[in-house]
């Protein structure tokens, strides 16, 4: 994944950019300050918000371990994490984003920012924007990053609780960047009714990443109903490529439907495939383990299990 340097200009959040401001003016000319300098004023950014890790081992064995989990991202994932890694807690389809964002900041030393984007039951598109930020002692090694997620709606506004379920169907990145120290200067201040907590906020495309502002789906094909399926969760209509593994065979196909629970998969080698297999999708690293509960012609549906 490709983080460019940039400055401090295409964080949208204003009180991603205030919480940034305050990072760099900690490190002092240095390239991060230490977590024990962290002392975060109400009228910077909400700590409710904010989620702190700890950074255990290096290479492969690298692991982030959560210290502190503020309420608002409690509500988002309806979990604790105190104690728990990133792999542990974090969905499928956001683990590849989540953990290569934490990795290059942890190796960059530098501010790292990302947004992600996934649509709502209403075909609306909901960003999370997420800023990480590194600490550590002396300067020189990362031992600790604090992570700052805002929700955005186009239009309308965002449910916390229910949000969830359509980052883990479809979780596509369409922003990445990072930030060295040095940039306090030129930074806005954020005064404190700017402040606000994971949920809707000003949402000004022009001066942001260049994307889509809508997402428009393809409204004549109903959605499909597989005969002998029992869902347990809602599913939506998507067009994702993937890669099927049985054995010591692999073959493509394209994802038609997905769900937190089961997928509906189209492709010419699904006939020859066994009822159990792994299913990896664009994008992401982990494979779903599957298991086949319809056939038909070119198509086979799955549960994950």
């Amino acid at each position: 994944m490709l983080y460019k340097i940039t400055s401090l200009q295409p964080v949208r959040s204003v009180s991603q950019r205030a919480l940034a401001a305050y990072w760099d003016r900690l490190a002092a000319g240095r390239r991060f300050p230490a977590l024990t300098e962290f002392a975060l004023e109400p009228d910077i950014h909400d700590p409710k918000q904010l989620v702190v890790w700890n950074i255990e081992g290096k290479g492969p064995q690298q692991k982030f371990r959560a210290l502190y989990q503020g309420e608002n991202v409690a509500e988002v994932f309806n979990t604790a994490w105190a104690g728990k890694t990133m792999e542990q807690i974090v969905p499928m389809s956001l683990r590849r984003i989540t953990l290569d964002a934490a990795k290059e900041c942890a190796a960059s030393g530098c501010l790292v920012y990302t947004i992600i984007s996934t649509i709502d039951a209403s075909y609306h598109r909901v960003d999370c924007e997420r800023l990480l930020l590194p600490f550590g002692r002396d300067g020189s090694k990362v031992e600790q990053i604090l992570g700052s997620l805002q929700l955005v709606g186009v239009p309308g506004e965002v449910r916390r609780k229910k949000i969830l379920n359509h980052f883990e169907m479809q979780a596509d990145l369409v922003f990445s960047s990072k930030i060295r120290s040095g940039f306090t200067g030129t930074a806005p201040q954020a005064a404190a009714n700017d402040v606000q907590n994971i949920a809707p906020e000003s949402h000004p495309e022009a001066n942001g990443p260049q994307h889509a502002s809508k997402i428009v789906p393809d409204r004549t094909k109903p959605a499909e109903v597989a005969t002998g399926e029992h869902r347990g969760a809602m599913r939506r209509n998507v067009v994702r490529a993937a890669r099927i593994s049985f054995g010591r065979e692999s073959i493509t196909c394209t994802v038609r439907n997905l769900s937190a629970t089961g997928a509906s998969i189209e492709g010419a080698g699904l006939v020859r495939t066994p009822d159990t297999f792994t299913l990896v999708l664009e994008m992401e690293s982990t494979a779903r383990p599957c298991a086949v509960i319809w056939r038909k012609d070119a198509r086979v549906g799955v549960r994950f299990s």
